[in-house]
């Protein structure tokens, strides 16, 4: 009997201890995000470590500076609210993203995580290099569209298909700084003004 079936009593046991990391390591991101919406980007690991019940060692072992875990946390909620879609039609892909961006814009706490997480950043170098990797990440998720609406011709191949796609969703961040909501009408209109705008 091998040491993995013996500790439990059946073959496959191996792996508990890494599903039981990364169940720590969303309840530490979970409680972050949490923290982040109520109180904003002034949270301490201490804080996150109180809240989540994780010990605070634990946590510095998965994310070396509060920086970092900031980022990360971030990164699970937009992978959570705006989530890749796969739409035969590029142009309701496009649609379907940015409804979704809209849409986890509208909620008080990814507002107020984006109002904190910039504020942040004014002060954090670190952060203002982990913002905006986040958001390059986040906006190669409408390259494959955009990219298939250039391949049939409907816009200029001389465009940048990303600069294309921040023309849709900054207006979005920007009206959230403001308070102000973006309805789904509203993300579909921005689609066509940037993808008449980039037409051939």
């Amino acid at each position: 009997m091998s040491a993995a079936t013996h500790a439990s009593g059946r073959v496959g046991a191996a792996p508990e201890p890494r599903r039981r990391g990364a169940a720590v390591e969303a309840t530490v991101l979970d409680t972050t995000i949490a923290l982040l919406a109520e109180r904003g980007a002034a949270i301490t690991v201490d804080d996150i470590a109180a809240a989540s019940g994780v010990h605070k060692t634990t946590i510095y072992r998965r994310f070396e500076t509060r920086e970092l875990l900031v980022a990360a946390a971030i990164r699970r909620l937009g992978e959570q609210q705006v989530p890749p879609v796969d739409a035969t039609d590029p142009r309701t892909a496009l649609e379907t993203l940015a409804v979704s961006v809209a849409a986890a814009l509208r909620s008080p706490q990814a507002g107020n995580i984006l109002r904190a997480a910039i504020a942040a950043s004014a002060a954090t170098p670190e952060l203002v290099a982990l913002a905006d990797e986040f958001f390059r990440d986040r906006y190669e998720l409408a390259r494959e569209p955009l990219q298939r609406l250039v391949e049939a011709g409907e816009m200029r191949r001389d465009l940048d298909p990303i600069i294309v796609w921040e023309q849709i969703v900054n207006p979005m961040h920007v009206r959230t700084l403001c308070g102000r909501l973006t309805s789904d009408a509203e993300a579909r209109q921005l689609v066509e003004l940037a993808v008449r705008g980039a037409r051939p």
